[in-house]
C-alpha cells in the first residue's frame, strides 16, 4: 500500500503515513476550521490500511496545539486504531507533549480507547527523526 502525506502549515499539521518505512506521524499545529474535512483523506487512507496493516502500527502524535474540530477528528482516528487493535493487530500511540494541556488531552484519549498510549515529554525545539527525514 502506498503512503500518505500532507505538508504542514501554520494552521495544519504535517502528516506522514508511510507503511513501507513503518512511519505514522502527525505533528505541528492543527487548527483547521473543519477538522472533519481536513482529516477525511487521512481517515479514508486509514480505512484502506486497516484491511491489511503492518505487523505493528505506532502512531506518533506531536501536536503543539489543536482546536476542538481537530480533537473530534483525532478521536475518530483513535477509534479506527482501536478497531484494528480489537481485531488482534499490534497498535500503539506515542503521545508527545510540551505542556499540561496537551498531556491532559492525551490522557483523555487514552481513557476513551483500549489501545496502549506511551507519553513522552519533548522540548519545544525537539524534532523527531521522521520530521527530519520528511
Amino acid at each position: 500500500m502506498g503512503g500518505f502525506a500532507i505538508t504542514g502549515t501554520d494552521l495544519y499539521p504535517t502528516i506522514i503515513f508511510n507503511p513501507r518505512e513503518n512511519i505514522f506521524h502527525i505533528h505541528g499545529i492543527s487548527t483547521p476550521e473543519s477538522g472533519k474535512d481536513f482529516y477525511q483523506p487521512v481517515i479514508t487512507w486509514l480505512e484502506a490500511y486497516s484491511i491489511l496493516p503492518n505487523k505493528e502500527t505506532d502512531l506518533h502524535i506531536d501536536l503543539e496545539y489543536f482546536n476542538l474540530s481537530s480533537s473530534k477528528a483525532l478521536l475518530f482516528i483513535f477509534y479506527m486504531l482501536n478497531e484494528m487493535h480489537a481485531a488482534g493487530h499490534k497498535v500503539k500511540v506515542t503521545w508527545c507533549y510540551r505542556d499540561a494541556y496537551i498531556l491532559s488531552a492525551g490522557r483523555d484519549y487514552a481513557f476513551m480507547v483500549k489501545i496502549p498510549f506511551e507519553f513522552r515529554k519533548v522540548s519545544s525545539k525537539e524534532h523527531t527523526p521522521q520530521e527530519l527525514n520528511a
